[in-house]
């Protein structure tokens, strides 16, 4: 399948599932308006889980964890033996655990990301200050609590879309920083050029390679 192809099946999926998409990307603005320190926290546990695991599986974890109180309260021998949706369960407990600390006995989560006036400020607060946080993790965090109209989550299946309609030459095997917000801006111009929102976007490859909508 050429670059037209795939720009012409991204198009045909966002205007076959367009409400279901605005819906989707409401649900996720509502969690920022709810300002729920306990939801933001799931959501920023949930990201740190997800990188190279199954999301929904994931996220059921998180749900379970969260109904026995381990997620709120177990410590890392607790929780690792608990996080078999995860690949590197002992790593992926410490970064819960760490990050449950700076949160729960000192600033709060929701406290901090009002101190920032942008997407794109918070993102590199959370990738330099939240232990097992890169931008696409940051970027997918942001998202689900509502603050993700302008920034893309750059996992394998987004950067192999991109690849496959010509908006990048091949799907870098490593991103610094700088060359994450690179393939952002490109993505950028593609969802301009498209002519569907960046975060309409996103959820539309998504659907692409997975044939669902989830979080």
């Amino acid at each position: 399948m050429d670059g037209n192809e795939v720009w012409k099946e991204i198009r045909s999926i966002h205007k076959t599932h367009t409400d279901e998409i605005d819906r989707r990307l409401c649900a996720f603005r509502e969690v920022w308006v709810r300002h729920d320190e306990g939801e933001f926290l799931r959501e920023l546990f949930f990201c740190l889980l997800t990188p190279q695991s199954n999301a929904r599986r994931c996220w059921e974890t998180i749900e379970r964890l969260s109904g026995d109180g381990l997620l709120e309260r177990g410590c890392e021998d607790e929780l690792a033996p608990c996080l078999h949706a995860a690949r590197f369960k002992n790593k992926k407990a410490s970064y819960i655990c760490r990050a449950r600390e700076r949160f729960t006995r000192g600033e709060r989560l929701v406290d901090v990301l009002d101190m920032f006036p942008s997407a794109h400020a918070a993102r590199m607060w959370l990738v330099k200050n939240i232990d097992g946080m890169g931008c696409k993790e940051a970027s997918h965090f942001l998202r689900n609590v509502g603050w993700g109209a302008d920034i893309a989550i750059l996992d394998r299946h987004l950067l192999g879309t991109l690849a496959d309609a010509g908006v990048i030459n091949e799907v870098p095997k490593s991103m610094s920083i700088a060359g994450y917000c690179r393939i952002e801006e490109q993505m950028r111009r593609f969802s301009y050029q498209i002519g569907i929102p960046m975060d309409h976007l996103d959820m539309a490859i998504w659907y692409r390679k997975k044939g669902e909508f989830f979080k």
